[in-house]
């Protein structure tokens, strides 16, 4: 099987840190290690890495914002790269969802007597619960009890897409996405609800063909922080960029708290995905700087940054614990897989796509401040809780090594080869 592959890029002035890439890199490696007589067509940006022999790269300018990322298509140079390849390809896998459409009608338009399989995966979403019924974790047990309780046809939007109400233009290409694609994928089952009953309110008869596969963790890759001894202070870690939306500010309003009047005996690490973003992207949103100048202010907290995937993953292993976003949007968090792949305890909201990550009735879960508070506490006091928390994780994350994942892939893969229409 011949794959054309799009790349979705959030990060692109430092790959290596980019979730998109991450994801792509290792469910390609993953699927050719299964099916070695399949080959990869990889859109992806100048400059990128030569991944294995049989992933093609095809180098295109990417949009160096988020928004030139998803209305920007290049229609007479993709027409040029790709006539010659198209014919070739068993199946297209898009990764921007935005784009899915303007890839089916130039595929369309170059093979108008063959309809090439089409899946697209849905890596963001422009909505946001927490627009609906303000931030509070209780309320979140799932997208389809938000959907129900707020009872309007209303849309609540994600603020950081929705500069001059360009949200709602997104969202309506991920709609077109759901109409155009043979099989559309997301992260969740949070997020087809989200997706999906939002998308509804738009289009009442929409029904897509939509499954939920997380994204993939290598415990190959994972194995430093595994065997990392831990770090003697007690110290806890915020891996996550510190946009206002991945609630920083709530954190550590909370943490703030949580020193001045429970303990002081930790530290909090805050790591820098967004380490040396451009200024065009800063332009757009420069929230991380001035929240990262406020945090390191603070006395217990200091920074760390990883300039290499394997000192990522044994510096993760030497914290004590760890805090998931307060992001009622999250689809899934791959900074908390990672974590957790260390064996590192990972505390998350209740709500939007943890319950799935940790499980429903796990004890990491949280519905309060208050029992925030108590479960730190438990992880830094009580070894026999924070041993069990640590192999729950590692038996958790089981569920979503990348040889499982790939296998999803495949199986989708194959089954829409075999019905082309």
């Amino acid at each position: 099987m011949k794959i054309l592959n799009v790349l979705n890029v959030s990060n692109l002035s430092n790959l290596q840190a980019d979730s998109g890439y991450v994801f792509q890199k290792l469910l390609m490696k993953e699927i050719l290690r299964q099916r070695p007589d399949w080959e990869y067509f990889f859109i992806v940006p100048k400059g990128a890495e030569h991944i294995d022999d049989r992933i093609q790269n095809i180098e295109l300018e990417f949009g160096s914002n988020k928004y030139e990322v998803r209305f920007h298509f290049p229609w007479y140079d993709l027409k040029k790269r790709l006539e010659t390849i198209l014919p070739k390809v068993d199946l297209i896998h898009i990764n921007q969802s935005e784009q899915t459409a303007n890839f089916r009608a130039l595929a369309s338009s170059l093979l108008p007597s063959r309809r090439i399989p089409l899946v697209t995966y849905f890596h963001y979403l422009p909505i946001d619960p927490s627009r609906a019924l303000g931030f509070s974790p209780e309320k979140y047990d799932s997208a389809a009890q938000m959907i129900v309780n707020s009872c309007s046809t209303n849309l609540s939007f994600d603020e950081t897409l929705n500069l001059h109400n360009l949200a709602l233009p997104i969202f309506m290409r991920q709609i077109e996405a759901l109409m155009v694609a043979d099989q559309s994928i997301i992260c969740s089952e949070f997020g087809i609800d989200l997706l999906v009953g939002n998308a509804q309110k738009l289009v009442p008869d929409i029904t897509p063909k939509i499954t939920a596969i997380p994204p993939p963790i290598s415990f190959e890759e994972s194995e430093p922080g595994r065997s990392t001894v831990k770090d003697k202070n007690k110290v806890i870690v915020f891996n996550h960029r510190l946009y206002n939306h991945y609630g920083p500010k709530e954190f550590f309003n909370f943490m703030d708290s949580f020193y001045a009047n429970v303990r002081t005996d930790f530290e909090v690490v805050i790591t820098d995905p967004t380490f040396g973003r451009s200024s065009e992207r800063n332009k757009l949103d420069s929230s991380f700087s001035s929240t990262r100048e406020k945090l390191l202010n603070k006395p217990y907290v200091r920074l760390e940054h990883f300039k290499e995937r394997s000192e990522y993953y044994r510096r993760l292993g030497g914290y004590k614990l760890s805090i998931g976003p307060f992001k009622p949007s999250a689809l899934w968090s791959m900074s908390v897989v990672d974590t957790m792949a260390c064996g590192v305890p990972v505390a998350c909201p209740r709500y939007a796509c943890f319950p799935e990550l940790l499980g429903r009735d796990s004890p990491l879960l949280f519905s309060s401040l208050e029992e925030l508070s108590q479960l730190i506490q438990r992880l830094l006091d009580d070894e026999d809780f924070y041993r069990n928390s640590s192999k729950e994780c590692l038996t958790r994350v089981e569920k979503f090594k990348v040889e499982k994942t790939a296998y999803e892939f495949i199986k989708i893969f194959e089954e829409l080869s075999r019905y082309e229409k």
